[in-house]
């Protein structure tokens, strides 16, 4: 299983690995990269509250596969030709 979480800097704690914990619960071994990114709209305020709150929801979602996106290695690298030939 493979999940993105976009996020500030300073957003990224210890409650935020424990829900990296459960929801890979099951696994040995994780990989995590860290790439900087695109603002996305996280340099806008937001409280604790909603921010835990729309964390714990993507994580639900990811937990209960809803509102997730899976695309094949195939599918990908066919999309990856397309984009190439534009």
């Amino acid at each position: 299983m493979e999940s993105t979480f976009v996020l500030r800097r300073d957003e990224l704690n210890t409650e935020f690995i424990e829900v990296i914990k459960t929801l890979f619960k099951n696994q040995q071994e994780l990989q995590i990269t860290v790439t900087a990114s695109h603002d996305f709209g996280l340099n806008e305020p937001e409280s604790a509250d909603a921010y835990w709150t729309r964390l714990k929801k993507a994580a639900a979602n990811v937990e209960s596969r809803t509102q997730v996106v899976e695309v094949s290695e195939d599918e990908l690298d066919d999309m990856a030709k397309r984009l190439l030939q534009k």
